[in-house]
């Protein structure tokens, strides 16, 4: 038997509901599944993210789950631990200071490709544009998302010896909220999805470059790995 396939029903169930969100008791899940859920059901409950929903509150004392769908363009992806080399800037640089660190290490990639993280095609792995507190703790940007550090850059092997005038940042292992850019607006949008929720950001917003399909992501963490 297939690991989804016990809680196939309960998925299909949430997923043809026209909803924003849906708390079921536990008896009622028993009667769509046929049988009542226990612990076990922790793993299985990322297999709903497939449907675009998301397994947002377990109550075991009041014995009910509620579930949340996913915004459009969006999925539920966890991340272990990464390193990132790049040219680190300030909001304190002023505007534009963004588009000029990507000008530098665009114009410099040669220096790093060496350390470069790559796939079994020999692509690069991913192209990001990090952020993080100025402490560099990776939490989220200072005073409404307007302070804070920028790292332009590739993602590299563990462990190298970081190259003159580069700067290399190693992520913590975050669950992340993920969010095809597909219009200007997604992050002040996903921003109100989350406080509408009562799901605050575990870290720093990142964005993510597909290089392999040239899409586009910002990935918004909501738990932080254990």
């Amino acid at each position: 038997m297939q690991k989804n396939s016990l809680y196939e029903p309960l998925w299909q169930y949430i997923a043809e509901k026209d909803v924003q969100s849906l708390t079921l008791s536990f008896a009622e899940i028993q009667a769509i599944l046929g049988f009542p859920i226990n612990h076990a059901f922790l793993n299985y409950k990322k297999d709903l993210h497939a449907y675009g929903w998301l397994c947002h509150k377990i109550s075991m004392k009041e014995q009910y789950i509620m579930f949340l769908r996913l915004p459009e363009h969006s999925t539920i992806r966890e991340k272990a631990s990464f390193s990132v080399l790049g040219k680190e800037g300030s909001t304190e640089e002023g505007p534009g200071f963004v588009q000029r660190l990507w000008q530098e290490a665009n114009n410099h990639f040669d220096h790093i490709e060496p350390y470069a993280k790559k796939d079994s095609n020999g692509k690069v792995c991913g192209i990001w544009g990090l952020m993080s507190d100025m402490s560099r703790s990776f939490k989220p940007w200072e005073q409404n998302f307007t302070r804070g550090l920028y790292l332009a850059g590739v993602e590299c092997l563990d462990d190298i010896q970081t190259p003159d005038g580069w700067t290399c940042w190693t992520i913590p292992g975050f669950e992340y909220l993920s969010v095809e850019c597909w219009s200007a607006s997604i992050f002040e949008t996903t921003i109100a999805f989350l406080k509408a929720h009562k799901m605050p950001l575990a870290g720093a917003v990142q964005d993510f470059t597909d290089p392999a399909t040239g899409k586009a992501f910002m990935l918004f963490p909501i738990r932080k790995n254990s």
